[in-house]
């Protein structure tokens, strides 16, 4: 698919011979941008006037500690009170050159490149701490630093941007003091950008040499830090479809910008111009002078530029079996020169006009291509897929089984076209029977396959199934588990074989098994109320004398009864009579009804019977074994008809007093005992003892 082209502006320099080679052919690493010297060369000597004088040749090979790759962004050099950064701002590394040890030492880097249009333009950044002596040594005595540019002889360039400055150079401009101790001081330079212009060496080797020395008494040192990068020598613009206005960017590392139109009126003094309504045809100057005072001027007129990437491809041979393409850009340049860049599925690139490339395999590839318009920045970019057909990989996709009801999808690859055995002439079909399909391909050339043939075939049946109870009790759930299948779905939303359920209602589940065939099931599950556990009981008060209680339940089709009487006996039965054993010492009988229906829901119920003492008129203790004790079990006080208390316990009364039986008579009682509620109860009553 085309990217959106845009209509930049045409930079025409004041040089000809543009060379659309790109600069990081010439100038990898000139940045240090792999954390490492990689294309540079270091040199280390000594060089001493003090008594003895001594020096050193030349040593090639870069030497740590004199050279090194700061990589702390973060970090500031301490010499300077901590207010110079090692790292400049937006780089990742920079280079330092040599240390602040003494001893006479002298070191250089220098790095080595070609020319051309797109790197004309040499910028470099630098920083210098250099410790001044204040006294006892000459000017070039002291600790140096120096850039020097060199052309492919080996001469100095006769250049504004070569820099060359001892430590007592205090008055240069943009040096600091910071002292060090009572006998010298630190003269420093934060960081400064330096650009050169190489138009006039294009097409030759340049090298820019950074050099750092000690002073010669070997008592005070100097070092810098340095990073260098490489741009086009020209003038940037933006200017696109639907822009009303263009940004004109002059190349970076100058101090100032002077920009003029094509009167020669000044309109700007900053790195970027912008341009409202600009005008095709309309020239632009600028005059850019550097840190060290050189000055270049570059020109540029207003062009519209249309590159569109846009390409054809043949296959060389229907019948070649290496896959052999060639590919063809189909538009020519509206302005300047066209470059390409094609990219290829198996890494490979070309950057030929009309490329032939051989894919290893056969079907569809992706091949990309850039197109760039020098010297605009104009670019366009196309990708599309390409078809070769060699070994003959063209075949059928898609799964040979169908599910009962449902259809599977046959897809062809490896082809520009297939014929399907249906008449179809799309890249896949569908099919819902038992049947063999066939397919042909063919390429984009004409060439075609043998017939490809493809058995379809219904899924055998699998077994499904839920099991679990259909209902619940109320007040309870139950649970349905799926079987049969690889993975499961619910009505609920569950993808769990087996869910809980506690609310009556439709439950669906959905199977799906290993080949992707699906069944349902949906399953009503219904909540069962609880059996009626209402009964009566009558009397509701037992005591010694009544003691037989009758029971009846609601009785319900299917429902099962039992009772438990609180006296440690069961029953049976919707109705049922039970005789207590009445102990005076207890004050109720708690009757619990179980109700279990036929699916076995469960309800419990119970009520109570209140116990009474039961307190006879006669009692006769002849030792004949009826009626020998009067209410026993009860606290209780028996008076005779003068008021003399005769008995006191709750063991009950034999008759006797102070071991004699007492006469027939009446005698009173005062009987005391506590109710089911805990109430203290007192009863008064006479008893007649016959004996």
């Amino acid at each position: 698919m085309k990217e959106l082209k845009l209509f930049l502006l045409l930079v025409v320099l004041s040089f000809t011979g543009y060379l659309p080679v790109r600069a990081d052919l010439y100038s990898k690493n000139l940045g240090f941008e792999s954390g490492n010297f990689t294309g540079w060369t270091g040199y280390t000597w000594i060089y001493r006037t003090d008594y003895p004088s001594f020096s050193t040749s030349k040593q090639l090979g870069i030497v740590s500690g004199r050279h090194t790759i700061m990589t702390d962004t973060l970090a500031y050099d301490s010499y300077t009170g901590g207010k110079l950064k090692k790292v400049p701002k937006g780089y990742r590394y920079s280079a330092r050159l040599g240390q602040a040890v003494t001893g006479g030492q002298e070191e250089s880097l220098s790095y080595t490149f070609k020319i051309d249009s797109t790197n004309a333009l040499l910028v470099w950044k630098f920083a210098v701490v250099l410790q001044d002596p204040l006294s006892g040594h000459t000017r070039t005595e002291e600790p140096r630093f120096k850039v020097t540019l060199l052309n492919q002889k080996g001469d100095t360039i006769p250049d504004c941007a070569n820099y060359d400055v001892y430590a007592s150079d205090a008055s240069i401009k943009g040096f600091q003091t910071y002292p060090l101790n009572s006998s010298s001081s630190i003269m420093w330079r934060d960081w400064t950008t330096v650009g050169a212009n190489l138009l006039p060496y294009i097409g030759q080797t340049v090298t820019i040499e950074f050099m750092a020395a000690d002073c010669t008494h070997q008592g005070h040192f100097g070092y810098a830090y340095f990073v260098a990068e490489s741009h086009p020598m020209f003038i940037t613009v933006k200017y696109c479809t639907g822009d009303s206005s263009a940004k004109l960017t002059g190349p970076e590392g100058f101090d100032s910008y002077s920009w003029k139109d094509s009167n020669g009126n000044t309109i700007a003094s900053k790195q970027i111009l912008d341009i409202t309504n600009p005008v095709e045809g309309a020239t632009y100057s600028c005059q850019m002078t550097s840190a060290t005072g050189c000055s270049v001027t570059l020109t540029s007129t207003i062009a519209k530029y249309e590159p569109n990437a846009d390409f054809k491809e043949e296959l060389v041979d229907c019948n070649n079996l290496t896959n052999t393409m060639h590919f063809t850009n189909l538009h020519p340049a509206t302005h300047g020169t066209l470059e390409y860049k094609w990219y290829f599925e198996d890494g490979t690139t070309s950057t030929l006009k009309s490329p032939t490339h051989t894919f290893t395999t056969s079907g569809m590839h992706p091949v990309s291509l850039v197109v760039d318009n020098p010297p605009s920045l104009c670019s366009d970019s196309v990708s599309r897929l390409v078809e070769t057909f060699y070994p003959p990989l063209v075949g059928i996709t898609g799964d040979s089984v169908y599910c009962e009801g449902t259809t599977t999808t046959l897809k062809g690859h490896g082809a520009f076209r297939y014929v399907w055995s249906n008449g179809s002439t799309a890249d896949s079909i569908m099919v819902g029977k038992d049947t063999t399909v066939w397919m042909i391909g063919y390429s984009s050339v004409g060439c075609y396959t043998d017939t490809i043939r493809y058995k379809v075939h219904k899924a055998p049946d699998w077994p499904f199934s839920v099991d679990g109870n259909l209902f619940f009790c109320k007040g309870g759930s139950t649970t349905l588990q799926a079987t049969g299948a690889k993975s499961y779905h619910w009505s609920t939303g569950a993808n769990t074989a087996a869910i809980t359920i506690s609310k009556a209602g439709d439950y669906t589940i959905t199977g799906t098994n290993s080949q992707g065939c699906q069944k349902n099931i949906t399953c009503h599950v219904w909540e069962d109320p609880l059996p009626n556990v209402d009964f009566t009981v009558a009397p509701s008060v037992v005591n010694t004398r009544h003691n037989k209680v009758t029971c009846t339940a609601a009785a319900q089709a299917g429902v099962n009864y039992s009772w438990n009487m609180g006296d440690g006996n069961t029953e049976t039965g919707s109705t049922i009579i039970h005789a207590y054993d009445v102990a005076n010492n207890l004050y109720e009988y708690k009757i619990t009804l179980t109700a279990t229906n036929a699916n076995g829901c469960v309800n419990v119920g119970s009520k109570t019977v209140d116990i009474a003492p039961f307190i006879p008129n006669v009692f006769s203790p002849n030792n004949d074994g009826v009626n020998e004790v009067f209410m026993a079990g009860l606290q209780m006080q028996i008076f005779d008809r003068n008021g003399l208390k005769i008995y006191d316990g709750k063991t009950g009364w034999d008759g006797r007093y102070n071991g004699k039986v007492m006469d027939n008579d009446t005698y009173f009682y005062l009987i005391n005992y506590t109710d089911k509620n805990k109430v203290e109860k007192t009863i008064k009553g006479f008893v007649t003892l016959k004996k």
